[in-house]
């Protein structure tokens, strides 16, 4: 597996050097540049040959340098650094080494500090590309260019008698060349433990990170029983996939029922597979905790976006409620009706907790329900009885309060979530959830206007044999509403979202955390 991983690795890292190559090739102009005044000094003041000699030089450095900063702003470098940047960084400093002999004398260049210092800059600048086996060529020949520059130029050209000095003799020569090839040889295993140094730490990381196949990049939610990030799927074959991973908290891990439900959400989810409901697509453990792997919804809840709407006092067009509307019908529609079980046999899915916050709207105008960790398979008889009152109490139909729950609860929900998209304001929320609790239970839906109020009429009956029959009557309801549909309304609505998504990467501006009731029927105990 490390292997494997490597490669990728090892590709990915030699891209971003090259990147880096650019910057390099500046701070080479900059020296140079600094070289040709430096030596401009030197020729008003110290030496004129020598300055002048050493200005050029540093002048046919910027050159180059100049000309290969033009190349890389328009055509990328390959994998390796060319061969003609090796060999110019290579002899440079020796070139100066050379000018300073031939200008100054044998002395003067066995003394100077340029040369030794090019040289630094040479394997520091390999060092920095992480060239594991360039620092090691440039210090072994850079120690043999040295001796032999010793031994046929400088060695016969020193002085003798006083002026001569024991720095000038071999054996500290062959000591200065030990010390280039060890420089070279350092560089060269420096270069090679970062590169292997941040092979261990993607490991590490991936290590941490990773659910299996999926590294986790920020946190868009949180609950009371688990958080939601937003991830990457990055299997074995080198491609990236966003999606969306919800784990369960650790410590409700040793908590059976909270991980049967938690399973049991995972395999429900996966039998939905719609346009308009978020996919679950995969499901496991890792380290101490369960997490299940979803479609990413690159957008805001409809519960974030209202807010900031209603905020800024801009409103939804009909179209656009319309365009919700159908969307969320269309993915009840396919829960209530759409899937079976091994045998072939209808399921009826109800999802019981069809509120904003389980409402995502993408920035392309797609909607999606999710969040079925409470649904319930409706029995033979068309309703599910549950010990447990749970959901978002602004937005429970009154047999939910009973214990109960119909096919057309879900649709009393999203009748409430359009009630208010139309109005613009509240339906049912009060002060604290027992006032919203009595609402539901009593208060009636005001008209907010005379095309819409027929539907809402049916929509948010009490009795549930009043409501619509099912979401595809209700859908048809919905589309005879004038004004309710528009060809531009996913267009629209994607305008929207991008409009109030806010700063990007926030942690809140995807999956929202899920606020619950849930009361025990048959005690009055309030579950955790």
């Amino acid at each position: 597996m490390a292997d494997t991983l490597r490669k990728p690795l090892e590709n990915a890292l030699d891209q971003e050097l090259r990147r880096i190559e650019r910057y390099i090739v500046r701070v080479w102009l900059l020296l140079a540049g600094g070289g040709v005044l430096f030596a401009l000094v030197v020729a008003a003041f110290i030496s004129r040959r020598l300055g002048l000699t050493m200005a050029a030089m540093a002048a046919v450095v910027v050159g180059f340098f100049a000309v290969f900063d033009r190349m890389l702003a328009t055509r990328p470098l390959g994998k390796r650094t060319p061969l003609v940047i090796i060999v110019i960084e290579g002899v440079l400093p020796w070139t100066f080494f050379a000018a300073l002999y031939f200008t100054q004398g044998a002395a003067y260049a066995l003394a100077s500090w340029v040369p030794p210092l090019l040289y630094a800059a040479v394997i520091l600048a390999w060092v920095t590309r992480l060239e594991p086996v360039a620092p090691m060529i440039v210090g072994l020949s850079g120690a043999a260019a040295f001796l032999a520059a010793y031994f046929l130029l400088v060695h016969p050209h020193l002085p003798r008698g006083a002026a001569h000095s024991i720095l000038q003799d071999p054996p500290l020569q062959f000591s200065r060349a030990f010390t280039l090839a060890g420089a070279g040889v350092l560089g060269s295993v420096i270069s090679r433990t970062l590169r292997r140094a941040i092979g261990r730490a993607d490991s590490t990381a991936r290590a941490d990170e990773l659910f299996g196949k999926y590294r986790l990049v920020r946190k868009i939610g949180a609950g009371s029983g688990g958080s939601v990030h937003e991830a990457v799927y990055c299997p074995e074959g080198g491609f990236e996939r966003r999606v969306a991973i919800k784990q369960l908290h650790p410590q409700l891990v040793t908590e059976p029922s909270f991980v049967e439900g938690f399973r049991a959400e995972a395999e429900l989810g996966a039998r939905l597979a719609h346009p308009n409901v978020v996919t679950i697509h995969d499901f496991g453990r890792h380290d101490q905790t369960f997490f299940m792997a979803m479609e990413f919804v690159d957008g805001l809840p409809l519960s974030k976006l209202t807010s900031r709407m209603r905020a800024a006092n801009v409103t939804f067009t009909p179209g656009v409620v319309g365009h919700i509307g159908r969307s969320v019908l269309r993915g009840l529609d396919h829960a209530q009706e759409g899937v079976r079980d091994g045998s072939g046999k209808p399921l009826h899915i109800l999802h019981r907790d069809v509120c904003p916050q389980n409402i995502l709207v993408s920035r392309i105008g797609e909607v999606k329900l999710t969040d079925f960790g409470i649904a319930r398979v409706l029995g033979e008889a068309g309703e599910t009885s549950t010990r447990t009152i749970a959901g978002h109490e602004a937005y429970m139909a009154p047999e939910q309060l009973e214990g109960r729950a119909v096919l057309g609860t879900d649709l009393f929900a999203l009748g409430v979530v359009l009630w208010e998209l139309v109005a613009n304001k509240r339906l049912f929320l009060r002060e604290n959830p027992a006032a919203t609790l009595l609402a539901v239970l009593s208060a009636t839906a005001p008209p907010v206007d005379p095309a819409w109020d027929p539907f809402f009429a049916r929509a948010l009956a009490r009795d549930p044999a009043a409501r619509f029959g099912s979401a595809r009557e209700m859908l048809a309801a919905l589309d005879a509403i004038a004004g309710a549909r528009s060809e531009d309304a996913p267009v629209k609505l994607g305008d929207l979202v991008v409009g109030f998504s806010g700063a990007t990467g926030t942690p809140d501006d995807s999956l929202p955390t899920r606020r619950e009731v849930s009361l025990s029927v048959r005690d009055g105990e309030r579950i955790p």
